[in-house]
């Protein structure tokens, strides 16, 4: 499995890479402009992410532009939603607007910061599945 953390935070960064790279191959973005270039680069080489752990807040571009521009690139590249990358979105605030927003747009799943090592692994674990099983989607967990 390969995965992308988006985070610019570098407590939390650090926490994600350590419990990621546990159980995946990952790559780390700092912002948003940073975030949608690696996707695009791993997809153009032929090797895209599986999952993305993507920071609402950011600098650049936030989380909700760049998983709205994901999604445009996927749609472009004629992929459907469903069987585009995985997107879970984190925040430090619990804005029921910002979550909406993100699930709407497809995000598969939320964290609340500060992020919990469980969580992390039993999103890896369930996306691990799905990817084992031929990439049906998997349904919102709602972990918070």
């Amino acid at each position: 499995m390969k995965v992308l953390i988006v985070e610019d935070d570098p407590t939390t960064a650090h926490l994600m890479k350590y419990v990621v790279g546990k159980h995946a191959e990952y790559e780390h973005a700092e912002n948003g402009q940073e975030a949608y270039d690696e996707f695009c680069n791993a997809f153009e080489r032929g090797e895209p992410f599986d999952l993305i752990f993507l920071d609402i807040m950011m600098p650049i571009a936030d989380g909700q532009e760049v998983l709205q521009a994901i999604r445009e690139f996927e749609e472009e590249q004629e992929i459907v939603q469903s069987q585009g990358v995985k997107v879970v979105m984190t925040t430090c605030v619990s804005d029921n607007k910002e979550v909406y927003q993100a699930l709407a747009a497809g995000a598969l799943d939320y964290l609340t910061k500060p992020v919990k090592k469980q969580k992390l692994e039993q999103i890896l674990e369930s996306v691990g599945k799905e990817l084992e099983t031929g990439g049906h989607q998997t349904e919102p967990s709602n972990l918070n």
